[in-house]
């Protein structure tokens, strides 16, 4: 007999039960008798949900004895720790109500594995009505009900108004591994010959986002070719036994189908085991099709949640970056060049003359000499630089880490450049265009709103001295 020394429970015993007042008025062997006889599991626990009893069906549907759920709350059987937490709000508490409750969870056996169940469990009460413990009958869910309730979570997943793209996509991850028994999950995107591992999920975290394979060598490439879902349950035994990947990390079960957005194939879904498994069904195939179609959903809305995103920051005549978008930068740059020490400069830019561009070629001939000029500006620039487009023929260029002699050469470049290039006004024509310039490094005492100031004020300079020319604040 093994007894709770802190708790003074005595475990296992026939009078285990006894000790719940709610069952007093039944002999405890006989319900003993009655619950060795459930082919269901019987779990009985106390107020602090710590076990007082199992039958032998629960024994041999978790994998432990008695002896070993000495001390031991419920928790030890829930595949999830807030699963232990929820039912403690919902059902396992004394202010819940009478009554037995059906409902499905997640449990997990001793050796690890995961299993969903049927479970009716409820609180048992003394003749005074008070709470005094707990029971759960727990029977494993049949192929249909595991269906469903992965079915149920995974609508809640894509539901989830408070989830991204990136914390669903993680979540199916999660969910395929638990539905399969098959504990590593990857969601890959595939370019060219690479395979590159976007989301993961694995027990001993040997894999990270950002890893990647040579495509040959991952089972996943039988998948892009079959493109449909396919799977291995026992790789040493299957046509494959002498793949790459099983001779390098010994994967035994593989479950995979292509991922599609906008109908072409991006990457793949899959999940493994170091461990065989039973072989897959065709409910099983069609299943990891859903998952693999939901997926790829969630990737198409977030390239179009990015590409919106772009498109609000960019400007949509010369896709530089936008007024909004050039401050947001600008802002940042001098925040940062507080804090590191390091020089910054802006360049103001105007194209001289625009109006007459504008009056004698029209807007089309204007547009064109914008974009010819943005793509001067891009080309001139280094990789640090951010170019912006302010409006009209304004254009902003932030250039981090450098002080006035770098402005100048950046500058200088420009304008050779413009002088050595005629911009097209129509697909027969080209003229030439002269450029404004005025510079700015950022002072100890400048804030943005300043800064701009200046440097606004030397561009003005360089238009009223002639154009053609740059003006430096300060000088």
């Amino acid at each position: 007999m093994t007894r709770h020394k802190e708790r003074g429970v005595v475990f296992p015993a026939t009078d285990d039960m006894s000790r719940l007042p709610g069952l007093s008025s039944v002999s405890p062997s006989l319900l003993e008798d009655i619950f060795n006889q459930l082919p269901e599991a019987v779990v009985v626990a106390d107020k602090a949900r710590y076990v007082i009893y199992i039958n032998p069906a629960a024994e041999r549907l978790f994998g432990y004895t008695r002896p070993e759920l000495a001390g031991q709350r419920t928790a030890i059987f829930y595949a999830d720790r807030h699963d232990f937490d929820d039912q403690g709000e919902r059902r396992y508490n004394p202010a819940a109500a009478s009554g037995m409750e059906d409902y499905r969870m997640s449990y997990r056996c001793a050796d690890g594995t995961i299993f969903l169940a049927r479970t009716c469990g409820g609180v048992i009460r003394d003749p005074n009505g008070e709470a005094s413990g707990y029971i759960a009958l727990i029977r494993p869910a049949r192929p249909a009900e595991k269906s469903i309730d992965t079915l149920q979570r995974l609508h809640a997943i894509s539901a989830n108004p408070n989830m991204d793209s990136d914390a669903r996509i993680h979540a199916i991850l999660e969910l395929g591994a638990r539905h399969f028994g098959l504990p590593v999950a990857i969601q890959s995107r595939i370019d060219g010959e690479a395979y590159l591992v976007e989301q993961c999920v694995s027990p001993d975290n040997s894999l990270s986002p950002g890893t990647r394979f040579e495509l040959p060598g991952t089972y996943c490439v039988h998948t892009l070719r079959a493109n449909r879902p396919i799977g291995f349950h026992h790789t040493a035994q299957s046509e494959i036994h002498d793949h790459p990947c099983y001779r390098d990390f010994g994967l035994e079960a593989y479950l995979g189908s292509p991922i599609q957005v906008d109908n072409r194939a991006y990457g793949t879904l899959n999940f493994s085991s170091p461990e065989p498994c039973g072989p897959f069904s065709q409910d099983d195939l069609i299943f990891m099709q859903l998952l693999a179609d939901t997926v790829g959903h969630e990737i198409h809305e977030r390239q179009m949640r990015d590409r919106l995103s772009a498109l609000a920051r960019t400007d949509e005549l010369t896709g530089l970056a936008n007024r909004r978008a050039i401050m947001e930068v600008l802002e940042w740059q001098v925040a940062y060049s507080r804090r590191s020490g390091l020089p910054l400069c802006v360049l103001s830019l105007d194209l001289d003359y625009f109006k007459r561009i504008n009056d004698t070629w029209g807007h089309a001939g204007g547009d064109s000499v914008l974009r010819a000029f943005a793509a001067i500006l891009l080309s001139a620039r280094r990789e640090v630089d951010r170019c912006g487009r302010l409006g009209g023929e304004e254009f902003i260029v932030v250039l981090p880490d450098t002080g006035l002699a770098g402005g100048r050469a950046v500058a200088r470049r420009l304008r050779d450049t413009m002088a050595a290039t005629p911009l097209p006004v129509s697909d027969e024509e080209s003229i030439p265009v002269t450029l404004s310039a005025g510079l700015a490094e950022l002072a100890p005492n400048d804030t943005v709103t300043s800064l701009l100031r200046r440097v606004d004020g030397a561009l003005y300079e360089a238009k009223n001295g002639g154009r053609d020319g740059l003006c430096v604040a300060g000088e």
